[in-house]
């Protein structure tokens, strides 16, 4: 399957998680209003840690919410790519470019390892390392439905590391036990799982296949409701994909807001059942 090669499009093959988010568009940006969401920021600035000056990587960037707060942590530079042209537009009219001119914004996949980003390195280069000193996923890797899709992903974060170069991403909860259980009101979602024992269907043989974790559907309800599906793996998973691309995780605490409710019980089941969990990642 190509795509066209149109203004700002980066790359010819579409992925199957090319049209989830061209129909959900900027209707998205009201899931970050949510309590689900409300640790995911938080969280990743301590697993950030201090990048000023830094040249920044915003994979799956969405509508920008991410490629922005990098920018206001001090990186000097930061190139967000997003599979969906719907979700890119949104960035663009949310940060114009006259005014947030370190902010570049272009339609690429990257989950396929052989995308070459403007601005990463090419093939041709002696040292074979990437140009970004830190390269971030926010809600990336858990769109991975096969263990080649997900290590293709982590391929696509190695190469574009500068050596010394820090991966940083969010994604779903490898850690939790009970991922085959829906939950329901959330925080503010729906968490419904559509597969309880999910086996790579790409698999050649069905003798011995693994259960590498579930698919499920997130549903935001309210006046303009949108559902999308991802995958949720185990830790093993994760970390045998990332090896194989040459990277080794380290899992991270998630951050709770600091307000009055950390202290009267209300993240309790939150803490129990995490809806993220945040990965770093150095090359190997």
């Amino acid at each position: 399957m190509t795509r066209n090669q149109d203004a700002g499009h980066v790359g010819v093959k579409e992925s199957t998680q090319n049209t989830q988010y061209d129909q959900i568009g900027t209707k998205y940006n009201r899931i970050k209003t949510l309590p689900a969401t409300e640790a995911e920021v938080p969280s990743v600035v301590r697993a950030l840690g201090d990048i000023v000056g830094k040249k920044c990587l915003d994979l799956a960037c969405g509508t920008g919410k991410y490629t922005a707060l990098l920018s206001s942590l001090g990186a000097s530079t930061v190139h967000g790519y997003d599979i969906s042209p719907a979700m890119i537009a949104g960035a663009k009219a949310t940060y114009p470019p006259a005014q947030n001119p370190n902010l570049h914004f272009a339609v690429a996949d990257c989950s396929l390892p052989d995308i070459s980003l403007p601005h990463s390195s090419s093939p041709s280069d002696n040292n074979k390392t990437g140009n970004f000193d830190i390269v971030l996923a926010v809600w990336f890797l858990n769109y991975a439905g096969t263990e080649t899709e997900l290590t293709n992903m982590f391929r696509v974060i190695e190469k574009n590391l500068v050596t010394g170069g820090r991966f940083v991403g969010l994604t779903t909860n490898v850690h939790d036990p009970q991922m085959q259980l829906d939950k329901r009101d959330f925080y503010g979602i729906d968490v419904l799982v559509l597969d309880a024992a999910y086996v790579d269907p790409s698999s050649s043989s069905s003798a011995n296949e693994e259960v590498l974790g579930v698919k499920m559907r997130v549903v935001v309800k309210g006046e303009m409701p949108f559902q999308f599906d991802v995958f949720q793996f185990r830790k093993e998973v994760y970390e045998r994909c990332a090896e194989r691309a040459g990277l080794k995780l380290a899992w991270k605490e998630l951050v709770l807001p600091e307000d009055e409710r950390r202290g009267n019980g209300y993240w309790d089941w939150f803490v129990e059942r995490p809806t993220f969990v945040i990965v770093e990642a150095v090359r190997v």
